[in-house]
């Protein structure tokens, strides 16, 4: 948290990067208030690539009808770029200052950074405005005026155990990888129960079940029994879920579901 307050007080607008698929759960309100109070916000809604255009519209409004300037963009499809600089021009006064880039674990704010780089880097001994900063706390330039810290805020995650473990760790670094796996498909399955199906091109009746058949599929079995090796098939599901590879999203409170499942 000590880097995050850092990034913050050297800012003169924040961007609080946030999973399109899951934004209510991947926004610290702890954090935006803390930011609100002294600063300017910016929420972008990224890996956008992986959400129908409706229901990110819908996350804009939603947002903007609580006073958060809200884009959404994609740094892997390089999607929404221009208007993000637009935006961050817009909020910062007189189109000069420090961009700071906050948010929780894979969210993508290294991404946003390089993009937001594009052919603009420069070292910090080339740019004006850099006192207080230290070695590991470096601007680099992405517009003629406009400098961003070259490495983002990490907000540790909050929520459940479940948030945390998810967010929070690698998936090979898991201690129960199946119980969060085992989780996160039942999540994903009341969003869609035919979505991971699809993805996997198995039939399954439990969580348990799916982890053993993706097991079996690809020849992971452990060495002592021969069983279905569902811990590396756990590792691998959760990477595919941050990886984008499972069709999954939420869209806003209040809005009916149904309306964009087929989007």
């Amino acid at each position: 948290m000590g880097w995050v307050k850092s990034v913050i007080s050297k800012s003169d607008l924040v961007l609080e990067v946030l999973d399109s698929r899951e934004p209510m759960l991947t926004r610290s309100r702890k954090i935006e208030n803390m930011v609100k109070f002294r600063k300017d916000l910016l929420l972008v809604l990224n890996k956008a690539d992986l959400v129908p255009m409706e229901v990110l519209k819908m996350w804009k409004r939603y947002f903007e009808n609580q006073g958060l300037k809200t884009v959404f963009v994609s740094s892997r499809e390089h999607q929404g770029t221009k208007i993000l600089r637009d935006s961050i021009k817009e909020l910062l006064r007189k189109n000069e200052g420090v961009v700071g880039v906050i948010g929780y674990p894979k969210t993508g704010k290294s991404s946003v950074i390089n993009v937001l780089k594009g052919h603009h880097a420069a070292s910090t001994s080339s740019i004006p405005m850099t006192t207080g900063f230290t070695k590991s706390l470096q601007l680099i330039k992405i517009d003629s005026r406009i400098y961003a810290i070259d490495s983002p805020g990490v907000i540790p995650p909050d929520g459940d155990s479940f948030e945390k473990a998810l967010r929070g760790s690698r998936p090979e670094d898991l201690e129960d990888p199946v119980k969060v796996a085992i989780m996160l498909i039942e999540r994903i399955m009341k969003f869609d129960p035919d979505t991971l199906s699809l993805t996997y091109k198995v039939q399954f009746s439990t969580p348990m079940d799916l982890l053993e058949k993706i097991a079996l599929k690809r020849g992971w079995v452990y060495k002592s029994d021969r069983e279905p090796n569902v811990d590396q098939a756990s590792v691998q599901l959760i990477r595919d879920y941050h990886e984008g590879k499972i069709a999954y999203y939420n869209i806003p409170p209040g809005f009916e579901n149904d309306k964009t499942r087929d989007i």
